[in-house]
């Protein structure tokens, strides 16, 4: 599938700059400014890669005019896409292409149904791929792609436009909101990490909740998920989850969050909304991370976090002062020195 450059401003809301009978001209792909041939269309949003802008070979560049324009070239070979946030509009540009390479048919079918309970329900243009497992009372919604190796357990529900790729595990009772994206090999809703112990052995806690993923939910590979040991485990809408993550029992993590890989966040947390947590964070059990926090790679949350604290560091200090310790730290070798010959 391909667009004209002036179909694609106007599906993006961009501002074409440059010679306008080259307008029409069809794109194929997307490509970066160093890579690009002369049937796609890339994008600069970050100044570093100015060096690549006079001599890409794309057809057309998304970008900051305003910001700029001092750096191109008179004799430009391309037309200018403008936009004020060349980044989202390369986001959705990329959705774009998307949906025309994977459009499949309205219909739906079903590949394989030797594994699918009969008293499942698969909904309309549903694609269900060979060697998915359904079990009994599940409910698969509209328009949804479940691909090859699947399981979903019991009284399980999800919504509309949902995609779920190979490998991936949806232990029983959980609930999957429309347009969510669940990547290879995660799990969805195993039991949590809960044990009491007797003096000798430990005594596992039957985890009888469930996990929640609200509506637009994106959960990368290999990320677990556990569910509710009373109650449920929730992801809230719009939020989204790296790879190789766990979440653990009974967490509430709010809308529009981004967690990077490696994060690890323990029972009964309470995340807000807008939350941005770096590779490797940790988060204790029981403890509340307020809305709009950020929070740096590879910090270790030990206490509450107010809403919209930026912290780093393990312990968690606020941002400033962490730098302020990281610049003393360096220093330590040569005051220590200076200490010993006093």
């Amino acid at each position: 599938m391909s667009y004209s450059i002036k179909e694609i401003a106007k599906l993006l809301s961009l501002n074409i700059i440059g010679k306008e009978n080259f307008a029409d001209y069809k794109i194929k792909n997307i490509n970066s400014l160093k890579d690009a041939n002369g049937d796609e269309i890339s994008f600069i949003a970050d100044r570093k890669y100015i060096k690549y802008l006079n001599t890409t070979n794309a057809a057309a560049v998304i970008m900051d005019f305003s910001l700029l324009k001092d750096e191109l070239s008179t004799n430009l070979k391309f037309l200018i896409l403008d936009t004020k946030n060349p980044y989202l509009a390369f986001a959705r540009m990329t959705q774009l292409f998307y949906s025309a390479d994977n459009a499949e048919s309205s219909s739906g079918f079903v590949l394989d149904n030797d594994f699918i309970d009969k008293t499942a329900s698969i909904g309309k243009g549903t694609i269900i791929y060979p060697n998915v497992y359904i079990e009994k009372a599940s409910k698969v919604g509209e328009n949804c792609k479940i691909l090859p190796g699947v399981f979903i357990g019991q009284n399980v529900i999800i919504g509309d436009n949902v995609t779920i790729y190979p490998n991936v595990t949806v232990y029983s009772k959980s609930i999957i909101g429309n347009n969510c994206i669940i990547h290879a090999g995660s799990v969805i809703g195993s039991d949590g990490f809960g044990y009491a112990k007797d003096g000798k052995e430990y005594v596992k806690i039957m985890h009888l909740g469930n996990t929640i993923l609200e509506d637009s939910v994106e959960i990368g590979a290999l990320t677990s998920i556990d569910r509710g040991a009373i109650g449920s485990t929730i992801i809230k809408k719009g939020t989204k989850i790296d790879n190789l993550v766990q979440i653990a029992h009974n967490v509430s993590i709010g809308e529009n969050c981004a967690l990077a890989s490696q994060t690890g966040i323990a029972g009964s947390a309470v995340i807000g909304n807008n939350v941005i947590m770096g590779g490797q964070v940790g988060v204790a059990g029981h403890l509340t991370v307020g809305d709009n926090a950020i929070i740096a790679a590879q910090s270790g949350i030990s206490h509450d976090i107010k809403d919209n604290e930026v912290v780093a560091g393990s312990p968690a200090i606020p941002i400033k002062e962490w730098r302020i310790s990281m610049v003393l730290f360096k220093k330590l070798p040569e005051l220590f020195n200076k200490i010993k010959k006093i």
